[in-house]
């Protein structure tokens, strides 16, 4: 009986692990892509093929190594359908508007924003009627409301110090993580994880790259072994890597466990866009980001919670 429990215990510390690992990666890989747009001819558009079409390509060939032969997925219209659906309004517009608001802004703001997911997931939960409009998401809307103004004002309502377009598209992440979040349920319950993630990335790298060709960047420019070296880290460490360690910690630990120690990547991208790219933060956007933070925190604490009620019940 010990040694089960020692080797439950060492799968949750591995979970831990994983997690924590995963989520740190991508928000350094977030300052890391924030870089190479500074530095490199590298631009928004071509980066989300690259980034789409390679991590894609990898995690698809693993789970066909890996898992295939476990896999139950029985693909049939309905599924196909809701797939490439979720492929590219969920996966690759997710992708897409992050990247862009790194792009427009910062890696810092980019991930922070994007945190913001929960408002519409409450919304749209609340308006199908899934769920109650009780004080918890009223407090969740208005503290994550505020954390955005104090981060594109500083408090000073009369202007905006943070770029309108990064704005623009950090929102658009924050609707596009809700849209991701809520479509991949049905689609969980008949594919791997790593199936729907590597998959809809592929689909996704496959139809950018008719718009922005993979082999439509500047190879003439005078790449340094340091730059390919970011480059190589942003997409096959910060994004192929990080999402191999985050699916795979779902295995030994809760998901609710997964969401909290998932805020690690804002925190590594808050951290990383200020120490490495030297950019300032003003008080009060710190102030926002904590705030924003903070309250994703409490709501997915209290969540778990009330699911734990529900089954309990």
């Amino acid at each position: 009986m010990k040694d089960g429990d020692t080797m439950a215990s060492d799968k949750r510390v591995f979970g831990l692990i994983s997690v924590i690992l995963g989520a740190s990666l991508w928000g350094i890989g977030g300052t890391a892509t924030d870089w190479l747009f500074r530095n490199t001819p590298v631009n928004v558009d071509w980066y989300v093929t690259a980034r789409l079409l390679i991590s894609g390509i990898i995690l698809v060939l693993f789970f066909l190594i890996v898992f295939k032969k476990k896999s139950t997925t029985v693909w049939d219209k309905y599924l196909v359908t809701r797939f490439v659906i979720y492929s590219i309004f969920g996966m690759t517009l997710v992708q897409y508007s992050f990247t862009a608001t790194i792009g427009y802004g910062n890696a810092a703001i980019a991930t922070v924003l994007q945190c913001t997911g929960p408002i519409y997931i409450i919304l749209y939960y609340v308006f199908k009627k899934y769920i109650n409009f009780t004080y918890k998401e009223v407090l969740v809307i208005l503290f994550m409301i505020v954390g955005v103004v104090l981060i594109a004002t500083n408090g000073n309502l009369t202007q905006l110090i943070v770029s309108p377009l990064a704005l623009f598209w950090g929102i658009l992440s924050g609707v596009a993580l809700a849209y991701y979040t809520i479509h991949a349920g049905y689609l969980l319950l008949r594919m791997h994880p790593l199936e729907l993630v590597g998959g809809s990335m592929l689909v996704g790298g496959i139809l950018l790259n008719f718009k922005t060709p993979i082999w439509s960047l500047d190879f003439g420019y005078d790449w340094s072994a340091f730059e390919i070296s970011i480059l190589l880290f942003s997409i096959l460490i910060g994004t192929t890597l990080a999402f191999l360690l985050y699916i795979g910690s779902l295995k030994y630990i809760t998901s609710q466990e997964a969401g909290i120690l998932g805020l690690l990547e804002p925190v590594m991208a808050v951290l990383t866009t200020v120490i490495v790219l030297g950019d300032v933060l003003e008080l009060f956007q710190v102030v926002g980001i904590a705030l924003i933070l903070g309250i994703t925190v409490f709501n997915t604490i209290a969540s778990s919670k009330q699911s734990k009620k529900e089954a309990n019940a």
